[in-house]
């Protein structure tokens, strides 16, 4: 049976973009003009420029990497990034060339139906691989050497994925037991190698003894096969990692999430630009006269609290809130209270309803918060806090936000317990993590729930 072309398959994958690409483009300008205009040299640098810039995108998004761990999810998303920048660059051509094209009415149209072509096409290809493999073809013989709960999880994933098409052999290590599919020990490997067609070897690094190390690579290396090292990586096993050289020394870098892409952060910063202007010219120029008027009733401090607290990467800024207090020496030690005297009546109302919060949305606009992230903390608590619960600063690789993940998960205001604190931060870790597009919306929908129905942590 094939065990070849997969390597064809991004060359297939690629080609059907072009064609849908080609078609729909200038398919729809032929039919739009009546086919009077498509074919005149003039627009033949415009058809160029656009398949150069799918080119560009399809490779700085990475489209092309098929292979047999790619999730569907993933080509997905990487493909509605690629439609929506192609989408801008497509509009940028117009601005520097005058050139007259398809109306803006059918333009509306021609995106859309760009993506639904993509995604039928990509679906397709994907459960048509999916099915060809499951029936037995472009298969991969695999064998582990060393053995343990990865290990086996490792084994796991191969015969429960037929799309992967893998056909896992067994274990080689110190000794042999059938019970837990270990086929040969250390000693056996080089004569399997030659009387077994093995495509793969996952190497599990640390089960293997120091001493049988150099051995079993030298075999290896002495076998036309694809080596694969598992590192041990205990809690960052779950995250994204990449082999970067150091001159002649690999070293494994950790990627603290999604966040960690330039694309990604563009989009988060163009949507916390467009949502912080709106705050700032359609709520926030008004409501401050509001609050100064009752500002005047106070005992001074004015209108603003300004305090320092805990960026991005550990940076300090200055962040912006509507005063609710009255002017204390615990203001950056102690957060507030049920029933906290400090706080003025206004205050109250202000902190019942989270429009303190408001002014940080300039914070934003600086680029010195996010609209959604971790809450920031202040100076004193970002020290107490590193040092009571683990991971505490994963929470600042990324910029802190005016609401959060946990927030609207109900924990927000004051901190009683490590337990209180151990929670929040989990779910801050998992928002920097699993960071997407759709979770911040979700994020702010609930928010803006949360303010209309009240929540009782917020005193």
């Amino acid at each position: 049976m094939s065990v070849k072309y997969s390597r064809y398959i991004p060359a297939i994958s690629l080609t059907g973009d072009f064609l849908i690409l080609n078609l729909l483009f200038i398919g729809g300008f032929y039919y739009t003009t009546d086919g009077i205009e498509c074919f005149s040299p003039e627009y033949w640098p415009f058809y160029l420029y656009l398949n150069i810039v799918w080119s560009i995108l399809v490779y700085v998004f990475r489209a092309t990497e098929i292979d047999r761990n790619t999730q569907l999810k993933a080509l997905v998303f990487a493909y509605i990034k690629i439609v929506v920048f192609f989408f801008f660059l497509f509009l940028l051509y117009f601005q520097v060339h005058l050139l007259s094209y398809i109306s803006r009415n059918n333009i509306k149209y021609l995106f859309p139906t760009l993506f639904l072509f993509l995604l039928i096409w990509k679906i397709s290809l994907y459960f048509a691989f999916y099915f060809y493999r499951k029936s037995g073809f472009n298969y991969r013989n695999v064998i582990i050497i060393g053995y343990s709960e990865r290990g086996v999880a490792l084994k796991n994933y191969f015969n429960s994925s037929p799309w992967n098409g893998y056909r896992f052999l067994g274990f080689f290590d110190g000794d042999k037991d059938a019970s837990k599919n270990i086929i040969g020990t250390w000693n056996d490997l080089d004569a399997f190698l030659q009387n077994n067609q093995v495509h793969e070897v996952y190497l599990l690094w640390d089960k293997i003894p120091s001493e049988h190390k150099h051995e079993l690579i030298s075999v290896v290396n002495n076998h036309p096969l694809r080596i694969r090292v598992v590192p041990e990586l205990d809690e960052f096993a779950h995250l994204k990692v990449e082999l970067v050289n150091y001159d002649l020394t690999p070293v494994i870098q950790i990627h603290r999430g999604p966040l960690r892409q330039w694309y990604n952060r563009l989009i988060k910063r163009v949507v916390d630009l467009i949502i912080s202007l709106i705050v700032i010219t359609g709520v926030l120029s008004w409501f401050s006269l509001v609050v100064f008027v009752f500002s005047l009733m106070q005992k001074g401090g004015g209108i603003f609290f300004i305090q320092k607290r805990t960026g991005i990467n550990g940076r300090i800024f200055n962040c912006l809130k509507y005063r609710t207090m009255q002017p204390n020496k615990d203001a950056d030690n102690m957060q507030a209270t049920l029933n906290d005297h400090r706080v003025t009546p206004f205050g109250r109302l202000l902190r019942k309803t989270s429009l303190d919060e408001l002014p940080q949305f300039i914070n934003v606009l600086l680029g010195q918060m996010s609209v959604v992230g971790p809450r920031p903390h202040m100076l004193k608590h970002t020290e107490d806090y590193r040092r009571l619960v683990q991971r505490f600063m994963t929470r600042h690789t990324i910029k802190p936000g005016i609401t959060g993940l946990a927030q609207v998960r109900g924990y927000r205001g004051e901190i009683k317990t490590v337990d209180d604190l151990q929670n929040r931060v989990n779910l801050d870790v998992f928002y920097v993590e699993k960071w997407n597009f759709f979770l911040d919306i979700r994020i702010m929908a609930l928010t803006i729930w949360i303010i209309i129905r009240g929540q009782a942590q917020a005193y």
